[in-house]
């Protein structure tokens, strides 16, 4: 199965919904925030779940939910892990290769719980740099196009 995302058509739509800057940009960070959670494969339903709970731009936060892709999640997970580990002093073993759902949730509550941890604390950091990345792209780019129109 290929997966063709273009990032380019992504941040266009994000760019064109009907909503503020503020709005887009909160709700773009919340979905980093589910991305980089350790729910893998559940990102898209808990960002449609809690766009409508929020009353959220659904689209913003699907689309930040899929920060993470299948192809970094195996450096995003570990990288969380090992923080995760360092703050609570696990020694799981826990390991990037062989990277698969089994081998994940085989490593039992330690592994997950140093995954969860590592997650809130790195799902934080990004998405309060998108957040404030998102919205100076929307605010840029919607000023520019205010200009425009108005010529």
């Amino acid at each position: 199965m290929k997966l063709n995302v273009n990032y380019r058509e992504l941040i266009k739509t994000l760019i064109n919904l009907d909503d503020t800057p503020h709005r887009l940009s909160l709700a773009f960070s919340l979905g980093v925030l589910i991305s980089l959670s350790p729910f893998f494969g559940l990102h898209t339903i808990i960002a449609i779940a809690l766009a409508f709970v929020f009353k959220l731009n659904k689209v913003s936060l699907i689309i930040g939910s899929w920060v993470n892709t299948p192809w970094s999640a195996p450096f995003v997970y570990y990288a969380e892990y090992r923080l995760g580990a360092l703050i609570l002093d696990i020694n799981a073993n826990f390991s990037i290769k062989p990277f698969t759902i089994e081998h994940y949730i085989s490593g039992g509550y330690e592994v997950f719980l140093a995954v969860f941890t590592g997650s809130v604390i790195i799902g934080l950091i990004f998405s309060i740099i998108f957040y404030f990345l998102v919205k100076y792209i929307i605010e840029k780019y919607k000023r520019r196009s205010d200009v425009s129109f108005k010529g």
